[in-house]
């Protein structure tokens, strides 16, 4: 499959350290990104649409390799989690909902998932405040031009976004995002999923874990505040203990597994953004992937 090199100029898959100044010169706005060719575009949606994803499991050797030879454009070889979980949401995205639905991202910083998807044919909005939090991107001005077919609203995604009728989007879906939000917080961006997504749409999320290492109780804490929120949008009534259990086993079955993808060396170099390794030693961190539809109750 031929396909275009992934834009590098002011983004590289990888969040840099905050003092590192934005390259940008006043006389030269960024150029509009271009993700896709016809080809791809057709060999995509002919390979992944219309193939379900399972309520929840993680990622693994297998699907990075996938992704590495049919996404370059968002699959990069510095062994970031992200290299293996963006792809992975769009393969969920095109499983789950017809070309041309609306989309809804939250916290997605750099544009790459919600471009990609909008070259495909959905029509994308991302919600993210854009304001460095966590070294996160501050660069909404340059991502605007670089992605125009891309809605971006810069603010917080909860019950109370403005702009948004209720059940507006057919998909709200998450990258490396919700494990971020303090455990109080996970409650009012599900509140917030309640209320924009259709009955019959999907929320899918890639979660990173902590499975050995600093943070790891507080990880699996967050992971199973977030799938129990999750399944509650198809099943209202649901038990924490049923999606504890569902989370143990699944987590059991991780671990043991060896095909699971987990953070490199390299990757956890990134994430120190320049922090001494004692401050930041590393961690064995996988990936936890959940797609859900939206049940509305009656």
């Amino acid at each position: 499959m031929k396909t275009l090199k992934p834009f590098t100029k002011l983004f590289s898959g990888a969040r840099k350290p905050k003092q590192e100044p934005l390259e940008l010169k006043p006389v030269e706005l960024p150029k509009p990104v271009e993700l896709l060719n016809e080809h791809s575009k057709h060999f995509l949606t002919e390979r992944y649409s219309q193939k379900e994803t399972s309520a929840l499991n993680y990622a693994t050797v297998r699907d990075f390799c996938d992704s590495a030879d049919n996404m370059p454009q968002v699959c990069y070889l510095n062994g970031d989690l992200k290299n293996v979980q963006r792809p992975w949401t769009i393969k969920a995205v095109l499983g789950a909902v017809p070309l041309g639905g609306k989309l809804l991202e939250i916290g997605g910083g750099i544009p790459l998932v919600a471009g990609m998807l909008a070259e495909l044919g959905y029509d994308v909005t991302l919600v993210d405040p854009y304001e460095g939090m966590g070294n996160g991107p501050t660069e909404y001005e340059a991502y605007a031009q670089q992605f125009p077919n891309v809605n971006l609203v810069r603010s917080y995604f909860n019950a109370d976004l403005v702009g948004y009728a209720e059940s507006s989007f057919d998909c709200i879906y998450s990258v490396s995002v919700l494990e971020h939000i303090p455990q109080q917080g996970i409650k009012e961006v599900f509140d917030g999923i309640h209320k924009f997504l259709k009955p019959g749409g999907f929320s899918i999320h890639c979660i990173d874990l902590v499975v050995q290492g600093n943070g790891t109780q507080y990880d699996e804490d967050i992971f199973r505040e977030i799938f129990y929120r999750q399944k509650r949008l198809q099943e209202f009534e649901c038990l924490r203990s049923d999606t504890d259990k569902q989370c143990d086993e699944t987590l059991m079955t991780l671990k043991d597994d060896l095909e699971t993808f987990y953070l490199s060396a390299t990757g956890h170099h990134l994430w120190r953004c320049g922090q001494s390794y004692d401050d930041f030693p590393f961690r064995k961190v996988a990936s936890l992937q959940t797609c859900i539809p939206y049940i509305a109750v009656i």
